[in-house]
This record gives C-alpha cells, sequence and structure tokens, in this order.
C-alpha cells in the first residue's frame, strides 16, 4: 500500500518538473523569436543592399510568392522562379537609385510573430514610405536549426491623405 508521504513527494516532484518544463519552453520561444527577429532583419537588410545571393538564401527551395501589384497576380513557385522576378525589381531599383547600398531603408514597423510551432511561424509587417503601406506576410519554416521563407506575401496600400478620409 502507498502511504501518503509517497502519494505528496511524487505530487510535489511531478509539479516541480512541470514549472521546469514550462520554463524551459518559454525559453525555447524567446530564443525562436529572437532568432526570426534576426532573420527578418538580416532578410530585409540584404533586400536594402540588393545583395541577392544573402536574400535569395533566405528562401527554401520549395518557396512561393505573391508579388505586389503591379507585378504579375500569379503565385511564382520554386526559388529559382523567385529570383528570376527580383532579379528584375532589383534592376529597376539600380537603374532610379541615386547612390549605392543601401538602395532603400526599410524599417518594419508592427512586427508581429507567431510561432506555431518549432518548425513553422508566422511574420508580419508594414513598410511605409510616402506613397503607400507596403504589408509583407512571411511563412517561415525551421530547417535544421535555420529560418527560411517558405511563403512571402507582399501587397501595397496607398497612404489615404487625411482630408480623404
Amino acid at each position: 500500500m502507498i502511504n501518503k508521504n509517497c502519494i505528496l513527494t511524487a505530487i510535489a516532484f511531478l509539479t516541480a518538473a512541470s514549472s521546469f518544463a514550462f520554463a524551459s519552453q518559454r525559453a525555447n520561444q524567446s530564443a525562436d523569436r529572437a532568432a526570426i527577429e534576426a532573420f527578418t532583419r538580416n532578410f530585409l537588410h540584404a533586400f536594402e543592399d540588393l545583395d541577392m545571393k544573402q536574400f535569395i538564401a533566405c528562401f527554401a527551395d520549395d518557396a512561393t510568392m505573391f508579388f505586389p501589384m503591379p507585378e504579375p497576380p500569379e503565385r511564382v513557385q520554386g526559388k529559382h522562379a523567385i529570383q528570376q522576378r527580383f532579379e528584375h525589381v532589383f534592376a529597376s531599383i539600380r537603374r532610379t537609385a541615386k547612390s549605392g547600398p543601401p538602395f532603400q531603408h526599410l524599417v518594419p514597423e508592427d512586427l508581429s510573430i507567431q510561432l506555431l510551432n518549432r518548425k513553422i511561424a508566422l511574420v508580419s509587417f508594414h513598410l511605409r514610405n510616402e506613397e503607400r503601406i507596403a504589408r509583407r506576410t512571411l511563412v517561415l519554416t525551421n530547417a535544421n536549426g535555420q529560418w527560411f521563407i517558405l511563403h512571402l506575401h507582399a501587397s501595397n496600400a496607398p497612404i489615404v491623405a487625411e482630408s480623404e478620409r
């Protein structure tokens, strides 16, 4: 027959182990969020510098993307196809640039990171200029401890003047 002391000891042990596991999980989530935020900033920095090698390395091989208008509205499938589209985008930015790197200044506003599990995260943010708010959503996947863009959805909304609201 099990005595009360054994039961109390078991309950105390399980409670302590549960607290440790919860604390460990929170630490892992915090580390994942920090890694995802750093990844997002590195991705945007590569875009600022139009560094295709660093930029395209952020995408998974089977990544997909919806580009903002006026780009074609169809989904672009695969890292290679995404790179081909961005080669045109980067060339256009370079043609109109007044100076070299960084060619633009991208500051993510309202950065939101949602960890769906240890392997998938959803990141969204805005980029703003005088003309529009660029809305961006990244679906990230973690492969061997490294985050990659599995899907990027980009859309733009014009900024409406206060007098037009």
